[in-house]
């Protein structure tokens, strides 16, 4: 466990030495993490796919999913493990106005990655597009200095697996029902 604690660690003052001198990538970056800001950017996409009759199925799956997942992530795990963010750990300036909840797991990975494999159970294709979005939202979170590379990958493999436990109860739902 300290391996892990100690390349979070170093990662970050890494990227805190570096990303100063490079402002445009903050900026980008920061857009970027804005569209996973509370997951907004997949509860419109879960919306949109329950608008249209063929793909009603996955947005009802997808913002159950999104809900199930910001439940376990945001109120349960992350009070549990209470872990300081790596700006108030390190005493680092974020280079985005700071979160004020716990760091670990990570929600905007969480929900992201929810909302890429909700979408690529329905489409490959775009499902491809969503899950290069929802890393570039992860990465984005621990370049901004307010997650440890940890607290993404933990977020991201729990969004996926999330989502394939919810799926795999959904169809084992239909399949009940159309006994």
């Amino acid at each position: 466990m300290d391996i892990i604690l100690n390349i979070d660690r170093n990662i970050i003052l890494y990227i805190n030495e570096i990303l100063p001198n490079y402002p445009f990538i903050q900026k980008i970056f920061s857009i970027i993490t804005q569209l996973g800001d509370s997951g907004v950017i997949w509860i419109v996409l879960g919306i949109f796919l329950l608008l249209n009759k063929n793909t009603k199925k996955t947005g009802i799956l997808m913002l159950i999913t999104l809900i199930l997942g910001s439940f376990l992530g945001t109120h349960i795990l992350k009070n549990i493990f209470e872990r300081q963010r790596p700006f108030i750990q390190l005493n680092l300036q974020p280079f985005i106005t700071a979160p004020n909840s716990f760091s670990f797991p990570s929600g905007h990975s969480l929900s992201s990655f929810i909302g890429a494999t909700c979408i690529f159970y329905t489409n490959k294709k775009w499902g491809i597009v969503a899950y290069i979005l929802a890393t570039l939202i992860a990465i984005s979170r621990v370049i901004l200095i307010v997650h440890y590379p940890s607290d993404v990958i933990v977020g991201s493999i729990l969004g996926i697996i999330i989502s394939l436990i919810t799926m795999f109860l959904f169809k084992k739902f239909e399949q009940y029902c159309n006994k």
